[in-house]
């Protein structure tokens, strides 16, 4: 293992050493780090550019490399621990816990990402995600980075009015959502919401609705809605990882307009991904042993990175 390649940071010293081997090579240090992905094509180049614009042109992050980020968050440890879990998940009611191991959590995204592709989503298309805290809605972000789609989520607290921008802004062709979420005892109606934002938004297609509560009175475009269940029961299990840039957008997550219009932040494959797992790993001091717990919402960027993908 090399300096750059420390699994946790326990001591200011080993802190300063780290930050002198990122000042002094960054091209290196980054690539170095970068070894802890999987990669279709292996990068040469690791920090390209600068923020001056000088030299060598905009920034970029290992622009010459290839990898679908699938691959590394879910292939290699579907084949190593195929049985150990992948997510650990506690809903809303007491006493339902469920395990979810990695060979599984690979099967469901294969499916769901061959259900995207069957409707026609593919590389650079957009997708909204508007969903509770399920296992599906990780597994609706993961299926559209496996066909290199960009994913946007969009809290499952949102107005259908900040609803519909996002999806307005972005160009989504799809939304992905549930019937019902349930959050400390009471139903949020997020289908009602979705409904609600596409009025007169004829650029989203379809629309997959994952199934909470199967006696939730859920309304329906038969037109446009699917149910998630029954169009993964068509669905193979395998599907090929669409491989992508490292520049690539991985998805578009929005500031919260809290002071101004939202605006979409972009996040690409390469340096997004080598960047989430290093620091999940140095900041939490994380090893395969542990089970780790992060109360955050995937609507937000720490349950982007230190739920799903770091």
């Amino acid at each position: 293992m090399t300096e750059h390649a420390l699994s946790t940071i326990s001591s200011m010293n080993q802190w300063r050493q780290q930050w002198m081997l990122a000042r002094d090579n960054p091209d290196g240090f980054w690539l170095d780090v970068a070894k802890r992905l999987e990669w279709g094509t292996p990068p040469t180049q690791g920090l390209w550019g600068s923020f001056e614009g000088m030299g060598k042109g905009p920034l970029s992050w290992f622009a010459d490399g290839k990898l679908n980020v699938t691959v590394s968050c879910l292939d290699r440890h579907a084949r190593a621990t195929p049985q150990r879990s992948a997510i650990i998940w506690e809903p809303d009611e007491p006493g339902h816990e469920e395990h979810i191991s990695y060979a599984q959590l690979l099967q469901d995204v294969c499916q769901v990402a061959n259900v995207l592709r069957a409707r026609g989503i593919g590389k650079g298309d957009r997708v909204i995600i508007y969903m509770g805290m399920v296992p599906a809605a990780a597994v609706a972000m993961l299926a559209c980075a496996r066909i290199g789609a960009v994913h946007s989520v969009v809290f499952g607290g949102f107005s259908a009015q900040a609803l519909r921008d996002r999806v307005r802004d972005c160009g989504a062709e799809m939304v992905i959502t549930q019937d019902v979420g349930k959050r400390g005892g009471q139903d949020v109606p997020l289908k009602r919401v979705v409904d609600e934002a596409l009025v007169g938004e004829p650029g989203v297609r379809h629309v997959l609705v994952f199934q909470r509560d199967d006696a939730y009175d859920t309304p329906w475009e038969p037109a446009r809605d699917l149910w998630w269940h029954e169009a993964i029961a068509e669905a193979s299990t395998q599907c090929e990882p669409q491989m992508c840039d490292a520049e690539d957008p991985l998805f578009i997550l929005y500031t919260s307009g809290s002071t101004g219009t939202p605006k979409g932040v972009v996040h690409t494959c390469g340096g997004y991904l080598t960047y989430a797992a290093y620091t999940h790993q140095l900041v939490f001091g994380w090893s395969p042993e542990d089970v780790y717990g992060c109360m955050a919402d995937v609507g937000w960027i720490t349950g982007h990175s230190y739920i799903v993908y770091g």
